[in-house]
């Protein structure tokens, strides 16, 4: 059998890129045409490609920068949706991808590489593989739905400046225009979006029954239960599950040791 090749997407790989993602996470093709359809202004892609077939591919959201009391914002680099045709995870695919990646990552001036891993041994992975860790956690929350507050959806641009402003003189994660308007798309798609409620905003998306809050930023922090509980109320949900920065918790994003903040507002990873 002839060995796998990487390379960097083109346009011609979206449809079988489309079908990959669908068989690997089960997502519906309108919702990766949305993704694809963006990706160029958020980042790239890498493929594994085997007999003239697509086996692989590994994806990078470079529209982000690390906001610190520093003067200079450094960009990150997001490693995201890596994913393998079930028939070829014994080859070392997921590695080499998830490597280029990064590299790809790194020559688009990312000097922070981080990732989401889906599942808690997949830490140590990419802890082996990438020397990154678990450098930041968030407790999660479940409140019942109730119309407590008036909340208003808002557009990307719109939650960007109550982001900006909810968020300044602290360390946070900034997304480019083009990343904040795919986590609208993606939030929308599933049944929420972006709003304004109170003294905060949150992105938020439904789950059957359940209204999943991953960003609830609070100008007091007291108000958190009443947004989570008036937003799920919004998108008809009858249970709400809210996420907040936390010192210890469930582990959330891997990074390099010392490169983020500990008390860093990030919030905003498509998981």
């Amino acid at each position: 059998m002839a060995e796998y090749t990487i390379r960097e997407y083109r346009a011609g790989d979206i449809p079988a890129l489309s079908f990959l993602w669908q068989d690997v996470f089960g997502d519906p093709l309108p919702f990766t045409a949305e993704f694809y359809a963006m990706l160029p202004d958020m980042g790239s892609a890498v493929v594994a490609e085997l007999d003239g077939k697509l086996i692989g591919a590994a994806h990078v959201l470079s529209g982000f920068e690390l906001v610190t009391r520093r003067k200079k914002a450094p960009v990150v680099g997001y490693i995201y949706a890596v994913m393998v045709t079930a028939q070829r995870r014994s080859l070392g695919v997921g590695k080499a991808l998830t490597l280029e990646a990064a590299a790809l990552a790194r020559r688009r001036e990312a000097a922070v590489i981080c990732t989401l891993p889906a599942d808690a041994p997949l830490y140590g992975w990419y802890h082996r593989l990438l020397g990154i860790e678990c450098v930041l956690h968030r407790r999660r929350f479940e409140i019942g739905c109730a119309p407590r507050e008036q909340v208003m959806e808002l557009s990307a641009t719109e939650y960007m400046h109550w982001r900006e402003t909810l968020l300044e003189g602290k360390n946070y994660l900034r997304p480019s225009q083009p990343t904040l308007e795919f986590q609208r798309r993606f939030c929308k798609f599933f049944g929420g979006g972006l709003y304004a409620c109170r003294s905060g905003i949150c992105t938020a998306e439904l789950d059957g029954d359940t209204c999943l809050i991953k960003e609830l930023i609070a100008r007091d922090s007291e108000d958190c239960a009443d947004i989570a509980a008036s937003v799920g109320h919004l998108l008809g949900a009858k249970t709400c599950v809210y996420y907040l920065p936390a010192r210890d918790g469930e582990s959330y994003i891997a990074a390099q040791p010392g490169s983020v903040p500990a008390d860093c507002v990030w919030n905003l990873s498509f998981d």
